[in-house]
């Protein structure tokens, strides 16, 4: 009963360690936030006054930068560009003019030339080290953008309690239309584990422009200090090429076809395979909005063991299309929603599905209350609902009736940075499952402590 319930936890942390990767690679322009609490049409408001003092005095310098500080922000690069290579006929060789001018290139794709402006901004005398310092960053992060080959990822450790682990329902609960009660030794039931998560993406530029091979490892290990039986192991890899869409005009944007292979092992016994294609198609229509929509097929062969007698029973296809979007409010503040379709497939219909769920959530930076700090605090709140709607009755449970379960969540992170590319993550989540199967009800309460490594 619990297996499929304990993988389904599992995969939540397998996919939170895998959000901030997809195999495609997009090179959008990418620009600053409006500042906080201020709205588009203050900012254009700004903009148009200061433009206006511009024509009046050409010289104005702080004027200009002002200018060119909320174009960037209300994503007019193009503008702010413009009027900082005007500034320097005023202000020829100003490292300020020109570290700024390398900062809106690289945020542009333009490379070759951003370089240029950084290089010119630090070969003065008496340049800061503050500004050397932020040169020589963008400076390494070109040179890892113009290789041919890529490689980024995250690691996460840490430790997790629930109030109940095996995801199951009280004792005394009714499980079946003959009365049958659940066996003393299946009741939910608390526990704590261990656990890693990550993801590892590899790219590899094609000859023609734009154009990739994008690979991706996604994987979660947990062990339980008292329930063993519940200890799992899951790895997905992806692998295939990404082509960039603006040669079809579709700019910013990458349509990656790619193979699919799993594996996962519950309790020391193989689980289960799956291997399969999918294509996704990634988007950042504006500086601030960025798509994700892809489609994906699997078929899964499931292995009988001690632990799952009767896996076998699950093998079938498996169906699913999903969207993934994002949009920028401030510098500070990200909101993020998704859905998905699946479509899970069986010889026996008790165990084939249609399953739906919606997600939303939001991130917001914040500085450190504690002063002195590697970079912003970061919480994201996040809630969700999955509908399941099984095709037949299960003989066992309700002969007369199919299974339909409704499943909600709400939990929140935060992050803190501890040191360079590392940091602190606490979370939690409350997760509740109503269904017409009282041995399909349970909640559950997590909490955990992990170190993540970014790299």
């Amino acid at each position: 009963m619990w297996t499929q319930a304990i993988l389904a936890g599992a995969l939540v942390a397998f996919a939170t360690s895998a959000s901030a990767q997809t195999n495609t690679n997009v090179a959008p322009k990418v620009v600053a936030a409006p500042q906080v609490g201020v709205d588009i049409a203050t900012l254009q408001a700004k903009r148009s006054a200061l433009f206006q003092r511009m024509l009046e005095k050409p010289d104005d310098l702080d004027a200009a930068f002002q200018y060119a500080a909320l174009s960037a922000q209300v994503g007019d690069l193009e503008a702010a560009i413009a009027t900082l290579e005007r500034m320097l006929i005023f202000a020829p060789g100003l490292p300020r003019l020109q570290l700024e001018l390398g900062v809106l290139y690289y945020r542009l794709g333009a490379y070759v030339t951003a370089r240029t402006y950084f290089q010119a901004a630090i070969a003065g005398p008496q340049v800061p080290d503050a500004v050397r310092l932020k040169v020589e960053e963008y400076l390494s992060g070109i040179a890892t953008a113009e290789m041919d080959t890529r490689f980024s990822g995250q690691l996460r450790a840490g430790v997790r309690y629930q109030t109940n682990a095996n995801r199951a329902p009280g004792l005394g609960t009714v499980l079946t239309s003959g009365g049958l009660t659940i066996d003393p030794g299946s009741v939910g039931a608390a526990d704590g584990n261990a656990y890693i998560a990550g993801n590892l993406h590899g790219s590899y530029d094609l000859p023609s422009q734009g154009d990739s091979l994008e690979a991706d490892l996604v994987f979660y290990g947990s062990k339980q200090f008292k329930r063993d039986e519940l200890d799992t192991a899951l790895a997905e890899l992806t692998f295939g090429p990404a082509f960039d869409m603006g040669r079809f005009g579709v700019d910013n944007a990458v349509l990656g076809v790619y193979g699919i292979a799993s594996g996962v092992f519950v309790d020391d016994h193989f689980y289960s395979a799956a291997g399969g294609i999918g294509t996704r198609f990634v988007i950042r229509p504006t500086a601030r909005t960025s798509s994700l929509t892809a489609f994906e097929y699997r078929y899964r062969d499931y292995q009988e063991s001690s632990a799952a007698p009767t896996a076998n029973r699950r093998d079938g296809n498996e169906y699913r299309l999903y969207t993934s979007n994002s949009y920028i409010v401030t510098p500070v503040l990200m909101l993020n929603g998704g859905g998905y379709v699946q479509r899970t497939e069986s010889d026996f219909g008790y165990l084939a599905y249609v399953e739906a769920g919606v997600s939303a959530s939001f991130s917001y930076a914040f500085a450190s209350p504690f002063g002195k700090s590697y970079g912003p605090w970061t919480l994201s709140p996040t809630a969700g609902y999955v509908y399941r709607d099984y095709d037949d009755p299960d003989p066992v449970i309700d002969p007369t009736l199919s299974e339909v379960d409704h499943e909600a969540y709400v939990g929140a992170s935060l992050l803190v940075p501890v040191a360079k590319s590392w940091s602190l993550m606490a979370d939690t989540e409350y997760r509740n499952v109503s269904s017409n199967y009282a041995i399909r009800d349970y909640d559950n309460l997590s909490v955990s402590l992990s170190v993540v490594k970014r790299f």
